[in-house]
């Protein structure tokens, strides 16, 4: 049987950053508020998401999200951390208590098909 991770045994090292690279973070009013206050500017990490018009994600720069910032050890770590969104601080764990992995090509694997 698979393990599961669960809230209570999860343990995120953050540095692989993969969360980060794939998954399109959508924000709400109370998260775009919480960044601004941090002094960035709206039109800097803001964009409109493509399903929804009238909602909003966090851009993205070179496929991954603009506040996920490289090390020279090649490590990640996100730069609005103490202030990330609600979907980056619920994740992995959105609707059920229990994943099988945190990487989002396991998680939705019909999100990530392959064109080669």
């Amino acid at each position: 049987m698979e393990n599961l991770l669960t809230k209570e045994n999860f343990q995120c090292d953050r540095y692989c950053g993969q969360c980060c690279k794939k998954l399109v973070v959508r924000v709400n009013k109370e998260d775009i508020e919480k960044i601004r206050k941090l002094g960035y500017k709206e039109e800097d990490f803001l964009e409109r998401d493509l399903l929804y018009r009238s909602k909003f994600v966090l851009k993205k720069d070179n496929d991954k999200c603009i506040f996920l910032k490289k090390h020279k050890d090649r490590r990640y770590s996100c730069k609005i951390y103490k202030n990330r969104p609600k979907t980056c601080l619920q994740y992995p764990f959105f609707a059920k208590n229990k994943v099988g992995s945190c990487m989002p090509n396991k998680m939705y694997p019909s999100a990530f098909v392959s064109f080669t």
